[in-house]
């Protein structure tokens, strides 16, 4: 990805394009209504909650029938790994090298657990949580700081998963979070800001960058350019 090429106008055309194509946004709001916004995995209730929503973000192979068994998976990794993790307060841009590695090292445990049992002719298999999942996983825990992703995303930005290449993604992310905080400065407010500037009070500026790497790349969209958007506009 070209970080000079990412626009705030762009960003803003991709979140309506995301809210066109799929209901993510829909589910998570109900997801996070399911557990007040302040999700505790230690709570059986928020991790049902978390995994109806993870099925309904794509990430089927945690199948209904098999929710105990990915339950007790994530409740046994956030009592060993989640406590190290930074403050659910603290936005990727503020994040430092050693607890982005800290977090991927958090990751790669969770990918690997099992996340359901699969029966085939008489045998049964593990199915891993995956990376996916795992990072989906991380994004309802501290969704001001870390981003989900899906296999596309994985592809076009060079990443095979491991808890290295989540680190790698992570810190590209940061970068192109730095770059859209220069934009909004540029425009005379902070990136904090920018949710409410686009209409979307609601959502967190990851998650506004999520919608645009969904849009551009796993959908592969081309969205306008400023001058097809001016041009656009003086039509009123």
């Amino acid at each position: 990805m070209n970080i000079e090429e990412v626009t705030l106008a762009k960003i803003a055309v991709a979140g309506l394009l995301f809210d066109s194509l799929t209901p993510y946004n829909a589910s998570l709001v109900k997801f996070r209504s399911a557990t007040a916004d302040r999700l505790d995995l230690s709570i059986q209730k928020h991790r049902d909650a978390l995994l109806d929503w993870l099925n309904d973000w794509g990430c089927r192979h945690l199948s209904k029938g098999q929710h105990q068994v990915a339950s007790r998976s994530i409740l046994d990794w956030y009592k060993r790994d989640c406590a190290g993790l930074f403050s659910d307060k603290t936005p990727l841009w503020q994040l430092a090298d050693q607890e982005i590695d800290n977090t991927a090292n958090a990751y790669g445990s969770l990918k690997d657990r099992m996340g359901a049992r699969r029966s085939r002719y008489d045998n049964e298999s593990e199915v891993h949580i995956g990376p996916t999942a795992a990072s989906k996983i991380l994004f309802a825990i501290r969704p001001k700081a870390l981003m989900p992703w899906d296999e596309a995303m994985r592809i076009s930005f060079e990443c095979d998963g491991s808890p290295e290449s989540y680190s790698k993604y992570l810190m590209e992310i940061r970068n192109l979070t730095s770059h859209i905080g220069k934009l909004c400065r540029n425009k005379g407010f902070q990136i904090d800001d920018l949710p409410q500037k686009l209409g979307r009070p609601h959502s967190t500026v990851l998650g506004l960058v999520n919608e645009y790497i969904w849009v551009t790349v796993t959908r592969e969209v081309e969205l306008p350019s400023s001058e097809t958007l001016t041009q656009w506009a003086s039509l009123g």
